[in-house]
């Protein structure tokens, strides 16, 4: 049962609601009833960099036909695949006239008119292509700049390492950028955001700085580590998946991770956590124990992935209720710091980047075994059915579901 608690958010002097539970035996768990339609690349051959391979990939974009783009970070490319996981086409720092070698393609998002934006968080831009999948423009550019200088009216709309992106259904676009090593903790912001305004001037499309958002929005107050965001279908909130909290954020001893809404004009806390309680004025228990990253928004539903966990969350939008959840964590795959041996073989990042460790051989996607799930999305199709497909990072391919049968189970 969902329970709601009012307590005071120090730092920002505002009293806040806070919406979720703690996980228990008595959430629904889809797991062993919902078989996924298929994967990407359908001819899996697991990590590597031939074309029915992936090489840890961070993000999906589903199309309104079926077909997906994924974002291939180690492979330094981008993806196309039919809707039943077959390869269509390969996008390279080539194929976009850009001299640099290392383009690290990461998050990916589209508007309403079919436009779709990619991150490449190697060159500092914001890519936009044509629903053709042709390029039509950068947005933003490339700085090299210290936190204290990132902010300074010369350095409006410059990126370092952009990562996370969203589209509003006007176009609008909601950008994360993340430097390690310069977005330090302290008192300084943890890392840059940047919000974009669609502007039409005849015939010709651009995207400017908006430096009044810059001035209202409190994300950066808020939030220490984010990439996973969503945007209400009815176009007023903005949710933003916190990745890595430190004990000082809402009194969060034990670092649990939470979803917090924002408004989507201004950028102003909306008062409001998902996935997590509270009791004394400190977040005590929730949902995501280590690390929440794919976040969207589907009818009445927030749908939020546990990355370590390997689980997919389905929360009620309104009342933060968690309803169902669907996946386990796979059981050949260790994170990156773990030391596990299984028959003899280390299933670690690394092994697995050497080629020494396959997991896809063992983790059968058809029981929704997921190794450090990630990107994710969610849309109807043209011919109205529904799909929702997840990176399914570790395993090296992306998971797709038949989204109406899901929800069915669910309600």
């Amino acid at each position: 049962m969902v329970r709601v608690f009012y307590v005071f958010f120090i730092s920002l002097g505002l009293i806040f609601t806070v919406s979720g539970c703690s996980e228990n035996k008595n959430d629904m768990d889809l797991t062993v009833f919902i078989t996924p339609l298929c994967i990407a690349p359908s001819l899996q051959n697991g990590y590597g960099s031939e074309i029915n391979q992936l090489a840890q990939p961070d993000d999906v974009e589903l199309l309104p036909d079926g077909s997906m783009i994924v974002s291939d970070v180690n492979n330094n490319r981008i993806q196309y695949f039919s809707p039943s996981g077959e390869f269509l086409r390969s996008i390279t720092a080539s194929d976009l006239g850009l001299d640099e070698g290392q383009i690290i393609p990461t998050g990916l998002t589209k508007d309403d008119e079919g436009f779709i934006y990619i991150t490449l968080e190697g060159v500092g831009r914001v890519a936009r292509f044509k629903p053709d999948l042709t390029l039509d423009q950068y947005i933003g550019r490339p700085i090299t700049v210290s936190a204290d200088e990132y902010y300074q009216p010369k350095n409006d709309g410059g990126l370092i390492k952009p990562q996370g992106i969203i589209a509003a259904a006007n176009g609008d676009l909601y950008v994360i950028d993340m430097a390690k090593n310069i977005f330090q903790e302290r008192e300084k912001r943890n890392f840059g955001f940047r919000k974009f305004k669609k502007v039409i001037k005849g015939n010709v499309v651009s995207y400017v700085y908006d430096d009044d958002f810059n001035r209202t929005q409190e994300i950066t107050k808020v939030m220490r580590k984010s990439e996973g965001m969503a945007i209400s279908e009815d176009q007023t909130t903005l949710y933003i998946a916190e990745e890595k909290p430190i004990s000082k954020q809402f009194g969060n001893v034990n670092k649990m991770r939470y979803i917090a809404a924002f408004d989507l004009e201004s950028g102003r806390f909306q008062d409001r956590l998902l996935g997590v309680t509270i009791e004394n004025d400190s977040i005590t228990g929730g949902y995501f124990n280590d690390s929440v990253e794919g976040l969207s928004v589907f009818g009445k539903y927030l749908i939020a992935v546990d990355e370590k966990a390997g689980k997919i969350y389905f929360f009620d939008i309104d009342s933060g209720e968690c309803r169902a959840f669907l996946g386990e964590r796979a059981y050949f795959y260790c994170d990156d710091n773990s030391n596990c041996i299984i028959d003899g073989i280390n299933y670690n990042e690394q092994a697995i980047m050497a080629g020494v460790a396959m997991p896809h051989l063992k983790n059968d996607w058809r029981k929704n075994e997921l190794a450090s799930p990630d990107g994710l999305s969610a849309i109807v199709l043209v011919d109205g059915s529904s799909r929702m497909a997840v990176v399914d990072q570790w395993n090296s391919r992306v998971v797709v579901y038949d989204l109406g049968l899901v929800l069915q189970g669910i309600e």
